[in-house]
């Protein structure tokens, strides 16, 4: 192998990605759901369960006060996790 073929790993799964744009939403979709607990803080504690589908975020709670809570922060939460994965996938969020 040359000299000139040779490329950092990070841009080779870059440019990958790229490629595969299902893969990418569906990495991003794992890594947003990662980052609920810090988004949410202690209150993660009292989510049921959480899925993304299309870029709306499904989460239920234990809690009908905690729900009660975050109803009205929606749209923060939401900029909260886009800003901790670094991309703008979720774009709503519904609690059921």
């Amino acid at each position: 192998m040359k000299q000139s073929e040779i490329q950092e790993v990070s841009s080779v799964i870059r440019s990958w990605l790229e490629e595969e744009p299902q893969i990418h939403e569906r990495l991003l979709e794992i890594e947003a759901l990662n980052a609920l607990p810090k988004a949410l803080g202690p209150l993660c504690q009292y989510i049921g369960r959480s899925r993304i589908h299309d870029g709306v975020l499904y989460l239920t709670f234990n809690s009908s006060v905690v729900r009660s809570q975050l109803a009205a922060g929606k749209q923060e939460l939401a900029t909260r996790i886009n800003g901790i994965i670094g991309a703008e996938l979720i774009r709503e969020i519904v609690f059921y």
